[in-house]
């Protein structure tokens, strides 16, 4: 499993939010610290902002910051407000249909796997992945 190139960035963003909480941020000042393509960055915003994981205030002094505490966003929430689903349905072979009924021929070996990542995305908050990078330092 791999993320896609928009829940990297917004987990990038939403880390760099965490760790500056002490004001709020433009979009034009992520687009610069975090080297990310700006229209890209101003729609995944947006998504963001709709799914309540991020605040926005317009004006001289506006900006954007973290909706909620990060110890209550979840891998799980990041991937969902931007519209990716945990794909716990998707065959790792790529059949349509594939299930305990009509398995492929790695259904059996992927389900545990498949069953721990989808636990992690859904257990692991903004604040640990912060916390485990800071033990790492």
């Amino acid at each position: 499993m791999h993320f896609s190139k928009t829940a990297e960035y917004a987990i990038r963003v939403l880390t760099y939010l965490h760790r500056h909480n002490e004001t709020t941020h433009s979009v034009n000042e992520l687009h610069q610290a975090l080297n990310l393509p700006y229209k890209y960055l101003t729609k995944m915003v947006t998504d963001l902002v709709k799914k309540g994981l991020v605040n926005s205030s317009r004006g001289r002094e506006g900006g954007i910051s973290l909706a909620k505490a990060a110890d209550f966003i979840h891998l799980s929430d990041i991937l969902e407000a931007i519209g990716e689903p945990l794909e716990s349905d998707r065959c790792i072979l790529g059949f349509e249909k594939c299930d305990a009924s009509n398995p492929c021929a790695l259904h059996g070996q992927w389900a545990p796997p498949k069953a721990m990542i989808e636990e992690m995305l859904t257990v692991t908050t903004l604040a640990s992945l912060l916390q485990d990078q800071e033990t790492k330092l």
